[in-house]
């Protein structure tokens, strides 16, 4: 398939109900949700691109943001719809249906890690036009290399493309991300790695 990411969205259409009772503890992001709402102002307005059921639309508006769920399969953003209230948008993260300049921060947890690489290049493109100067990128991708289509979890395909701190690192360079917090979190099945930054 030369998009793998329609495919991923076709698995995330049928296991979005399974998805949500299984994530439903965020216990673990939490020091991740703070340190990215202490970066913004109050009111500041934030995309969760990548949102799912809304999850972490819902915990970032608790922290006094105003969020904004996008997320590419309508299936996950149906699946929350009634449990996690808000704005939600279906929307490719390659192109991001929002204003240019028009948010202050972007919190993408574990969601551009179902792109390819040269696509993340392109997602990261996009997340710098809709933020404001000085706006603030928290990113979250698994450790690893190269890239896999799984079905273990979910008996249904989803994509993942790896990340190296070095490749990661100089992709956000490369699109003027100034990073200011890094972390690598093991968590139930992989290792994750974790930039805070800010548009230059």
């Amino acid at each position: 398939m030369d998009d793998p990411t329609l495919l991923t969205r076709g698995t995330y259409d049928v296991i979005a109900a399974r998805f949500l009772e299984n994530r439903r503890d965020r216990r673990a992001i939490v020091p991740h949700l703070d340190a990215f709402a202490a970066a913004l102002t109050p009111g500041a307005r934030v995309v969760d691109l990548g949102a799912g059921p809304g999850f972490d639309t819902v915990l970032l508006g608790e922290r006094g943001l105003r969020a904004v769920g996008v997320d590419f399969s309508m299936g996950m953003l149906r699946a929350g719809r009634r449990e996690f209230t808000g704005v939600r948008i279906q929307g490719d993260a390659r192109r991001v249906p929002l204003a240019t300049a028009s948010v202050d921060g972007v919190w993408a947890k574990a969601s551009l890690l179902h792109l390819q690489r040269d696509d993340v290049a392109v997602a990261l493109a996009e997340v710098r036009r809709i933020l404001r100067p000085g706006g603030v990128l928290f990113v979250s991708l698994k450790a690893g290399n190269g890239a896999a289509t799984e079905t273990d979890r979910y008996g249904l395909p989803r994509f993942f493309q790896y990340w190296t701190d070095d490749a990661l690192d100089a992709a956000l360079d490369a699109h003027g991300f100034d990073v200011r917090r890094r972390t690598t979190d093991q968590g139930e099945r992989d290792e994750w790695l974790t930039r805070l930054a800010r548009r230059g």
